[in-house]
């Protein structure tokens, strides 16, 4: 679990992603933004309180700043537990009695760093577990998650990923759309950055990350970093690490 205070002073459009592996709750400091979830769109605002669980695909367009606070839940082999139909983010509008508790909550897990911070009752069942849909489908397509999750950080062709669920690559591709909401390159790539941002906690050499997240060299890892993100590595490890 850790939390920190993220800071976007300028537009910027964010693609389609998600987080595999952890929930996000989010309380909005100052400014606005337009998160987009399953073709509708809502606008953040201070005081909104936001909880994304894993894979649900969404996207933010910042116009002009937007500050927030945010906690990650990790939420491990989360990729095991799939189900679309389940899935959907909560917003809760300006909530006094959640806001105080989120804060608290914030604030407990900021001074106690290497220590375990009991999650707010309130916030407990944003995190129940679901059951995987064992269907075929679903089958195949957790295998192919898996896999992208154990070789993220080398090339992986479509193609391969068809061969490792048995479908051709059309059928995969739309399978895999329809169930986790972005493309499997597109999944590739985020699972990728989500990998980067887990290294620069702990790591200093950015060459290094990129190298071992898959990207060409420092520069792509930057360009995707940032288009991903919304700022580049070193930014992100000074808000990440000074928090």
């Amino acid at each position: 679990m850790e939390c920190a205070t993220i800071f976007y002073d300028k537009e910027h459009y964010f693609p389609m992603h998600l987080h595999p592996d952890r929930y996000t709750f989010s309380y909005i400091l100052n400014g606005s933004a337009n998160l987009i979830c399953n073709n509708t769109i809502y606008i953040l605002k201070p005081g909104d309180l936001v909880v994304i669980p894993p894979f649900v695909a969404h996207q933010t367009l910042i116009e002009d700043h937007f500050h927030y606070r945010v906690i990650r839940v990790p939420k491990r082999h989360s990729f095991l537990t799939v189900n679309h139909s389940q899935l959907g983010l909560t917003i809760l509008k300006n909530n006094s009695f959640y806001n105080v508790q989120y804060n608290q909550w914030f604030d407990l897990i900021k001074t106690n760093v290497h220590e375990k911070v009991k999650i707010p009752t309130i916030f407990e069942p944003y995190l129940t577990n679901q059951t995987f849909d064992k269907s075929r489908s679903k089958v195949l397509l957790k295998k192919a998650l898996i896999h992208l999750e154990s070789n993220f950080n080398r090339p992986i062709p479509v193609e391969e990923l068809s061969d490792v669920t048995h479908l051709s690559e059309s059928h995969f591709q739309r399978l895999f759309k329809a169930n986790v909401g972005i493309s499997p390159m597109r999944y590739l790539q985020n699972l990728r950055i989500e990998k980067a941002k887990e290294y620069i906690k702990t790591r200093n050499g950015f060459t290094e990350i990129a190298y071992d997240t898959g990207f060409f060299d420092q520069s792509h890892f930057n360009k995707y970093f940032k288009i991903n993100v919304g700022m580049i590595p070193k930014r992100y490890a000074d808000l990440v690490k000074n928090d």
